[in-house]
C-alpha cells in the first residue's frame, strides 16, 4: 500500500483525538482502518494511551497546591501595569517630519551636487539621498519597537518574590 496513504491515515487518527475530522474524512478513515491491520493497531494504541491519560490523578502536597493557589489568586487580583505615555516618541516622530519636511530640498540639492561633483550615476545619489532621508523614521521605529517589547516583557515577568 502507498506510504502517503498510512501517513493521512496518522494525520487524521491525531487530528480526530485534537480538534475531531469531518465526516467525509470519518467516512474515509473507517474504510481504511477497516483494511488495513497496521494503522488499525496504532488506532487501538492511540485511544487505549488517551483513555489510560483519562483516568490518570495528579497529586500535589497540600503546601504546593496552597502556594500555587495563592500566587494564582494574587496575580488576578495585581492591577494591569499601567503604560508609559508615549509623548516622547510622539514629538520625536513630529520633529523628525518637520525636519524631513524643511531639509529635504537642501538635501536633495546637495546629494545632486556631490552625485555631480563626484561624477557619480543617479541611481546611486538617489539612493544615497532615500536612505538619508528614511534614516530618523527608521531610528525612532526602531526605539519604538524596542521600547514596546521591553515593556510587554517587563510587565510579563512576575514577582515570584512578593508572593
Amino acid at each position: 500500500m502507498n506510504p502517503e496513504i498510512h501517513e493521512r491515515a496518522r494525520s487524521l487518527l491525531r487530528a480526530d483525538c485534537i480538534e475531531g475530522i469531518s465526516s467525509g474524512e470519518r467516512q474515509w478513515l473507517d474504510a481504511h482502518l477497516a483494511d488495513c491491520v497496521e494503522c488499525s493497531t496504532e488506532a487501538q494504541s492511540l485511544t487505549a494511551a488517551i483513555d489510560s491519560l483519562r483516568f490518570l490523578s495528579v497529586t500535589a502536597p497540600a503546601d504546593v497546591v496552597r502556594r500555587t493557589s495563592l500566587a494564582v489568586h494574587r496575580l488576578s487580583e495585581k492591577p494591569a501595569p499601567k503604560r508609559e505615555p508615549a509623548a516622547f516618541l510622539c514629538i520625536a516622530a513630529a520633529m523628525a517630519t518637520v525636519w524631513a519636511i524643511v531639509t529635504t530640498p537642501y538635501t536633495w540639492a546637495a546629494f545632486a551636487w556631490l552625485g555631480n561633483v563626484f561624477q557619480v550615476s543617479n541611481v546611486i545619489w538617489l539612493t544615497g539621498f532615500l536612505i538619508w532621508w528614511f534614516l530618523p523614521v527608521t531610528v525612532l521605529a526602531a526605539v519604538a519597537a524596542w521600547h514596546h517589547a521591553r515593556a510587554n516583557t517587563l510587565a510579563r515577568q512576575p514577582n515570584w518574590r512578593s508572593l
